[in-house]
């Protein structure tokens, strides 16, 4: 049989939520009356959670327990879990139950509407203004720039793909939250729905204001990716123009200083900096062309070109 739906959560020590959140997301998924799956991915757990996720899968053959070796992060474990989904629409949300699996089928409502992802906002959430909403805010708006994605909340777990989308993301470092834009590179259609915010129900957050470095390093590698990826030269000779200029400035220095009087001290100075400078440019636009020349022949190679971006949904 077909499956329908893959419900992908990521879990991390959460042996205090792990059956409650079984039996709530089992709940909201039989109400749908389609089939269906649950992944649960234990992202190398040091507590009694991955002994859990398997007692489940005994107890219910839908529910498929993935473990990883060791805690690489939720970006390797929402990858790990749509690696292995069946359904047609991906779901993703998290552990904790601060998502509300009730809202599952508002999610899959929009898809059946046609879009190919479908981000959830948490709009009255339950957080420190300081520590998460405030930052989260500052971050969403930045992103939503960057990306021309316009979403209120990147950092929402609660989201849905359909599969063939859900199979062209390849997210690694922390780039979860980034997956609605990296998605618009296939040309998905995208929408966003409030959704509920909980407390968590138990155990200690995760998160904190140490992550807003990595938050801001991601966010420029989604910017490269976005906007760099299939047009690389760009880059390379933004990055090359001011060395060459420079090369220029100081090979007008050195010619100058070639026909003045002399002066005391190194004569040359310029000279080398000149040699030096446009070396460094030519260099980044040479690498700039060898890495168009790299993304053409990966482009044609996987028909991206030919296809004009990703397939409306049947």
């Amino acid at each position: 049989m077909d499956i329908e739906l893959s419900l992908v959560i990521p879990l991390w020590n959460e042996e205090g939520n792990a059956r409650l959140l079984y039996e709530r997301c089992r709940a909201a998924l039989e109400r749908l009356g389609r089939t269906w799956e649950l992944l649960l991915v234990d992202d190398g757990s040091t507590d009694r959670t991955w002994p859990i996720l398997a007692s489940l899968h005994r107890l219910d053959g839908r529910v498929r327990a993935i473990r990883l070796r060791r805690n690489f992060g939720q970006t390797a474990a929402l990858a790990a879990g749509f690696d292995h989904a069946r359904g047609l629409y991906v779901i993703t949300m998290d552990g904790d139950l601060q998502n509300d699996p009730d809202d599952i089928p508002a999610i899959v409502e929009q898809m059946d509407a046609g879009f190919q992802v479908v981000s959830g906002w948490r709009k009255d959430r339950k957080e420190n203004y300081l520590k998460r909403r405030l930052p989260s805010m500052v971050a969403n708006r930045l992103i939503s720039s960057l990306s021309g994605v316009a979403l209120h909340d990147y950092g929402c777990t609660l989201k849905g793909y359909r599969k063939d989308i859900a199979a062209r993301l390849h997210p690694y470092s922390d780039m979860h939250r980034f997956l609605p834009a990296l998605a618009s590179l296939s040309g998905a259609r995208y929408t966003e729905i409030p959704v509920k915010d909980h407390p968590r129900h138990s155990g200690a957050s995760k998160y904190g204001l140490s992550r807003v470095g990595k938050v801001f390093f991601d966010m420029i590698a989604l910017k490269l990716l976005l906007h760099f990826s299939t047009k690389p030269r760009y880059w390379f000779g933004y990055l090359a123009v001011p060395f060459g200029l420079l090369g220029a400035l100081f090979g007008i220095f050195a010619a100058v200083e070639a026909f003045a009087p002399p002066v005391d001290g190194p004569q040359v100075v310029f000279a080398g900096g000149s040699f030096l400078f446009f070396y460094l440019g030519f260099y980044l636009f040479t690498l700039g062309w060898m890495a168009e020349l790299i993304s053409a022949s990966g482009n044609f190679r996987y028909g991206r070109l030919a296809s004009g971006g990703g397939d409306e949904p049947s």
